[in-house]
């Protein structure tokens, strides 16, 4: 019986318990946080620090391995990759605005930014922390700890370490997807989109073994979504906006009220997003 719970060669518990044991402490958490009171931006941002703390339990106590196998290590290129990785994902969301733009398929309005009202400069500032602790939470555990362990929980002899990592990856993109099912008008489309997004964010954490570039990606493709070209970010919209775009084409491109990732639009953008990681992984990481 003990050799379904614990790895003797590992000295610890298989992978598929202590994911459980993780997540179980990662929902219990997030349980807490909304009996404590915290919603909306503050919730986030709290998740987000005690995220630190259930990072540095898993891999201490139950993983048994540094928390820089998560592919949380700063080195001299760490701020490089993030910055890169932000760059890209505006690039991207750029991308997708303009072939909005193109199509006529959008109304923009700079109103807010040429007429801010109190608060609106510290709103973007604190829309800006609470997208950061969003990519924060959500690629530490989706990215970096889940692919980490479930790749060892599905390396076989038979499979070897490559199907394992593919593996790893979809599991976990796919459960990244169906977090998001019950954001405000949601569909299988944008679940699929989301998911799809996992993968990209995946792809440059298993080239670099770091989460620097998928932080970064996963920040900006949030923040401009959102707070810069004013589009719905997961059925939801920020109230403090540099642009206020309202779509007017077809919901089965634009994504209607939950935003690209609910149409082609978003799956366009991560498509551009995939190629320009291409790009820069080619460039400072091909040898």
């Amino acid at each position: 019986m003990k050799i379904l719970f614990f790895s003797s060669y590992e000295n610890r518990l298989r992978s598929f318990w202590r994911i459980l044991i993780v997540t179980a402490i990662l929902l219990t958490s997030i349980a807490a946080i909304g009996l404590w009171g915290f919603r909306g931006y503050g919730f986030t941002i709290v998740l987000a620090i005690v995220m630190i703390g259930i990072l540095w339990l898993g891999s201490r106590k139950i993983d048994r391995r540094p928390i820089s196998e998560y592919g949380i290590k700063f080195s001299s290129g760490w701020l490089k990759d993030f910055l890169a990785g932000n760059v890209l994902a505006a690039l991207a969301m750029g991308g997708i605005v303009l072939i909005h733009i193109a199509m006529g398929w959008v109304n923009i309005s700079f109103e807010q930014f040429k007429n801010p009202g109190e608060g609106f400069y510290l709103g973007l500032t604190v829309t800006l922390i609470f997208m950061a602790a969003v990519s924060f939470w959500e690629e530490t555990y989706f990215r970096g700890y889940l692919i980490r362990n479930i790749q060892e929980g599905l390396h076989f002899k038979k499979t070897g370490k490559s199907l394992a990592v593919i593996g790893a990856v979809i599991l976990s993109s796919l459960l990244f997807g169906l977090t998001h099912l019950g954001n405000p008008n949601a569909t299988w489309i944008s679940t699929l989109n989301i998911s799809i997004a996992g993968m990209v964010f995946a792809y440059p954490y298993i080239i670099t073994k770091s989460l620097a570039i998928p932080l970064g990606m996963h920040l900006s493709w949030n923040y401009f979504q959102g707070a810069v070209f004013g589009l719905p970010v997961s059925g939801s919209q920020f109230e403090h906006m540099l642009m206020v775009a309202e779509t007017t084409g077809p919901e089965t491109f634009t994504g209607g009220n939950f935003g690209p990732e609910a149409g082609a639009a978003g799956l366009l953008g991560l498509m551009i997003l995939l190629t320009l990681n291409e790009i820069y992984l080619t460039v400072f990481y091909s040898n």
